[in-house]
């Protein structure tokens, strides 16, 4: 082998496509234009707000709190007046302290008179007759007509005084009967007052409850409606909050459209086979051997691929 006095230098260049050269140079301003651009917000909302169903349902809870007061108020108030009431005190009257006079027949003396008036008049028939008897024996004024008359006097009164005390005793019997049936009455009257007064207490008691299962059932019944318009309002929600997604993912989608363009650039020109030019130029001093040609010829062929991105 031959010896020269200079140093010998070998470069190596690699060059690739004009295409991909072009292709690389368009995809790196693509990405300064993209990493360039100012920063969009996304001014849509992102979350769906109460639909009027759900405010509704809200109101409606809010007015059904309490509901049932009025209602337990006066079950209550039934309740007390039941469980404080008092029954009617029932005596029974007694004969002694009535006024039996009230019952007497108001027509009793007039009979009575009537009844002496007759009894008089016999009483004077009778006389008469006793009279008309002397006369006709001669007897006239003596001692036998005024015992007679006085017999006959004597029976007219006593017969006065029995028809006087049958009298009176039959009024007072018929005034006390009646007194006793009215004290019945008044005593019936007294017992189904205050038999009624127990029912109303235990009607009370039973109205309090009623009205109690009432008050639950208005207040149960008014938190069922506000489920049900709840229910609704969720959908309506869930609704809005699809629409309002939606709405976001076209936003992003519009967002990374430029990123996806340039995505699908670097995948084309990755899947794209290609070849290289390797061209070697020494200078100075003799060409070397064929061995260190082909070291050469190898390490120029790496550091293309290198340069790539290969590696």
């Amino acid at each position: 082998m031959g010896k020269s006095s200079e140093p010998q230098q070998t470069v190596s260049t690699t060059e690739l496509p004009p295409w991909l050269t072009a292709a690389a140079q368009q995809n790196i301003q693509t990405a300064q234009q993209i990493a360039q651009t100012p920063y969009q917000p996304y001014t849509g909302s992102v979350v769906a707000g109460l639909s009027p169903a759900q405010l509704q349902a809200f109101q409606m809870a809010q007015q059904n709190v309490g509901s049932y007061q009025p209602a337990l108020s006066a079950a209550l108030g039934a309740a007390t007046g039941a469980a404080n009431y008092t029954p009617q005190n029932v005596v029974a009257p007694s004969f002694l302290n009535s006024n039996i006079q009230s019952y007497m027949n108001p027509y009793l003396a007039e009979v009575e008179q009537r009844a002496t008036e007759n009894i008089n008049r016999q009483l004077a028939q009778t006389q008469n007759q006793i009279a008309s008897q002397a006369v006709q024996s001669r007897a006239f004024g003596g001692s036998r007509q005024g015992v007679q008359e006085g017999i006959a006097a004597g029976e007219a009164a006593r017969a006065a005084g029995d028809l006087s005390a049958q009298l009176r005793a039959q009024a007072f019997q018929q005034a006390a009967a009646l007194q006793q049936a009215d004290q019945a009455s008044a005593m019936q009257a007294a017992l189904a007052n205050q038999q009624a007064g127990l029912a109303g207490a235990g009607l009370g008691l039973q109205g309090a409850g009623v009205l109690t299962n009432l008050a639950g059932q208005q207040q149960q019944l008014g938190l069922t409606d506000v489920g049900a318009i709840g229910a609704v309002g969720q959908q309506q929600q869930a609704q809005q909050q699809a629409e309002l997604d939606a709405a976001y993912a076209a936003f992003l989608q519009e967002l990374n459209y430029p990123i996806q363009g340039l995505n699908l650039q670097l995948a084309a020109v990755g899947a794209t086979p290609y070849g290289q030019t390797t061209t070697q130029t020494t200078t100075g001093g003799p060409q070397g051997s064929g061995l260190a040609t082909g070291i050469g010829a190898a390490g120029s062929f790496l550091s293309g691929l290198a340069a790539l991105g290969t590696f």
